[in-house]
């Protein structure tokens, strides 16, 4: 098998079996429970926390534990913002759908919703968004590296424009960052960058599905959505799930202990597979660019003349296993939303794939899946001619 859908889901790191077995079966208590199997569970919440905090360069009581990226990203945007307040909230056209679909919701309840467009490249308009930035405007919400087609916003630029217009205006607009395919794969400097609310992810580093997290500055206030306990500083009520926190905990030590050599390794990948598809593939696009602004970890082509969810099942013969795009959004029958916000055409939109790498994909996987992927371009496009 080589698996090439590392942005969807990563599998759990080998390393992790065995402090996930103990959490299951022997550390097992509640850490709000006075006893010593609660105890015992309430160390690996605090360690956890103390991975997150130190990776990130914040102070441990900055971190809340979600179920995973759709979650932090709703809370962040539905949290932070007061029922009673109304205001403009800004976003791009291309961010995940728990970003989109929260904001067109509150456009609903009477909010001002922006969405600012993306050029053909997949990187936002700076000018649009300092001029659409006012005194009504309450959150801006922008994704630092697209999961689709891995271009990297200028999250600290972006940031650097909200800080000196709060400055300058006296308004405390919360600038919000979906980082859940930037954590652990790049380096984020939250206070230099000023960010307010961060979210990101377990599964996406190698941990547990169904954990996240929310990095939320000292001093920015977060309601509530849900009613319960008083877990999580009473912000996220409901019993802890510590086997997934502390894959989380784990993944991240790791993850960040290995960051640049990881980042060095995927390059490499990526390069070798663009290098013989430029080689021996005719006819194929990249969406997006390829420089330092688009993240290694993310390659998206178009075959112009095959679809690409054929050419995904075609692959998956050879057990080879990439996407069409977004696992959130890939069983909808209709073109990704990233693509056509940067205005590709039919053609291009219906024969893209997203290919997607990791730490554990060896260079001799990404040679033998390049060279499957051409023959069977070739393949079906001979096909395809005699119909």
């Amino acid at each position: 098998m080589i698996y090439l859908d590392h942005s969807a889901t990563t599998p759990v790191d080998q390393a992790q079996k065995e402090l996930i077995l103990r959490l299951m079966f022997d550390d097992f208590g509640n850490p709000s429970s006075l006893h010593k199997l609660g105890v015992n569970s309430e160390k690996y919440l605090k360690k956890s926390r103390a991975q997150i905090s130190k990776a990130l360069g914040v102070n441990e009581k900055e971190i809340l534990f979600t179920s995973g990226g759709t979650e932090s990203n709703n809370f962040a945007i539905q949290g932070a913002i007061p029922k009673s307040k109304k205001g403009r909230l800004i976003t791009s056209t291309f961010e995940h759908p728990s970003v989109l679909k929260c904001v067109e919701q509150m456009a609903k309840k009477e909010f001002d919703a922006h969405f600012i467009k993306i050029d053909c490249d997949g990187f936002i308009d700076l000018n649009e968004l300092e001029i659409t930035l006012s005194q009504e405007t309450v959150l801006v919400s922008i994704m630092h590296i697209n999961n689709e087609i891995g271009t990297i916003q200028p999250i600290e630029e972006i940031g650097q424009m909200i800080y000196n217009f709060n400055q300058a205006h006296n308004t405390k607009i919360i600038y919000h960052v979906d980082a859940v395919q930037s954590f652990g794969k790049l380096r984020v400097n939250v206070k230099k960058a000023h960010i307010d609310l961060l979210s990101f992810s377990a599964h996406k580093i190698n941990g547990l599905k169904g954990i996240g997290g929310l990095y939320v500055r000292e001093g920015v206030t977060l309601m509530s959505l849900l009613y319960g306990g008083g877990q999580e500083k009473g912000s996220r009520p409901g019993t802890e799930n510590i086997c997934g926190i502390a894959s989380l905990g784990a993944a991240t030590e790791s993850t960040f202990q290995n960051l640049e050599t990881n980042y060095e390794h995927v390059k490499n990948l990526k390069s070798t597979m663009l290098s013989y598809l430029e080689t021996h593939c005719n006819a194929f696009e990249i969406n997006g660019t390829i420089s330092d602004r688009t993240s290694p970890y993310i390659l998206n082509v178009s075959f112009r003349g095959i679809k690409g969810e054929v050419l995904l099942h075609t692959l998956e013969m050879h057990s080879i296993y990439v996407s069409t795009g977004s696992a959130c959004s890939s069983k909808k029958k209709s073109y990704s939303h990233v693509l056509e916000a940067m205005a590709l055409d039919d053609e291009r939109l219906e024969g893209a794939i997203r290919i997607s790498f990791s730490k554990m994909n060896t260079l001799e996987e990404v040679i033998k899946a390049s060279e499957i992927i051409c023959k069977e371009v070739k393949s079906l496009r001979s096909i395809i001619k005699r119909m």
